[in-house]
């Protein structure tokens, strides 16, 4: 079986020069042995996939493609693989796999009881947002957007602390609301906050936690975690069986240790637009992808 080509954002007005954000998972994508390939991640975002895929050569439509990029809304990463088809490229993850993976309110049905407590609303209507929070406010909560939160602003903008007041509530959604900016995407959704395991707070007040963001490959982990007590690998059965219920081969499942020493699920990802965690060397994650997308699960 052919490997998969790596596509990667090159840098703006730079076809053939690799994003520099990348440059360190570009070589390594390269030394293990996989095709690499550009995109324009700007002509993405602006809607104009055929000018953001023009330097990639068109393909016999059996050339598997993985993007390893930045994140996209999903209506652009269905521009993007719209495109990629017509190129003759078969992307190994679809557009509803991708959303799915993206997006908490699609991947939820997906972890419920596997994560934290969660509720949204589509758009961003401050009453519909307060009235959702009733359901919240006994608990600590915390408020996003279907991907992201506002957590550099964490007690202004992201943390609700219990019993929360109407007027406390609105101004914690503005700022919020205020810091997405044109980020902001699709709906909000408020999650009861778990009591995680803290290891101080960085400079903003967000709390340093025991967190740790596993990659997998059509329900395979690729790479483990350094050893340590507590360790998610405790449960790796339980983290594949999740993985395998999604329907992107390329998933990402972060994972936190609760005060009470139970793991639960934080937040799930596309793993094309996931960035790799401090644990994990490039070189590791690619010669793992490369035996894995060949069915060699070593």
């Amino acid at each position: 079986m052919t490997p998969p080509l790596i596509l990667f954002p090159h840098e703006p007005f730079s076809p053939g020069k690799i994003d520099s954000e990348f440059t360190e998972e570009y070589e390594a994508a390269r030394l293990i042995g996989f095709s690499t390939g550009f995109y324009d991640h700007e002509m993405v975002e602006s809607h104009e996939p055929v000018e953001a895929l023009k330097w990639l050569a068109e393909s016999n439509g059996k050339q598997r493609v993985i993007l390893r990029g930045w994140m996209l809304p999903g209506e652009i990463y269905a521009e993007l693989h719209a495109e990629l088809l017509k190129k003759g490229y078969m992307p190994e993850t679809s557009v509803e796999g991708y959303e799915q993976a993206h997006y908490l309110p699609l991947a939820y049905p997906l972890i419920e009881g596997q994560t934290s407590r969660s509720a949204w609303i589509s758009g961003d209507d401050t009453d519909a947002a307060w009235e959702m929070y009733q359901d919240f406010s006994s608990a600590q909560a915390i408020i996003k957007d279907w991907v992201k939160s506002a957590k550099t602003r964490w007690k202004e903008g992201c943390y609700i602390p219990p019993e929360t007041n109407e007027a406390g509530f609105r101004e914690i959604y503005r700022v919020f609301r205020e810091e997405r900016g044109k980020l902001f995407n699709r709906g909000v959704v408020l999650r009861e906050f778990l009591p995680i395991v803290e290891r101080g707070s960085d400079i903003h007040g967000l709390p340093v936690i025991e967190e740790i963001r596993l990659f997998f490959w059509k329900g395979k982990l690729l790479a483990r975690p350094e050893e340590k007590k507590p360790s998610p690998m405790d449960e790796l059965s339980r983290w594949e069986e999740i993985a395998k219920r999604f329907s992107s081969p390329f998933v990402t499942i972060d994972v936190a240790y609760l005060t009470d020493e139970t793991w639960k699920i934080i937040e799930v990802g596309d793993g094309g637009v996931s960035g790799l965690p401090m644990w994990l060397e490039p070189e590791r994650f690619f010669a793992s992808l490369w035996n894995h997308t060949l069915g060699e699960h070593v």
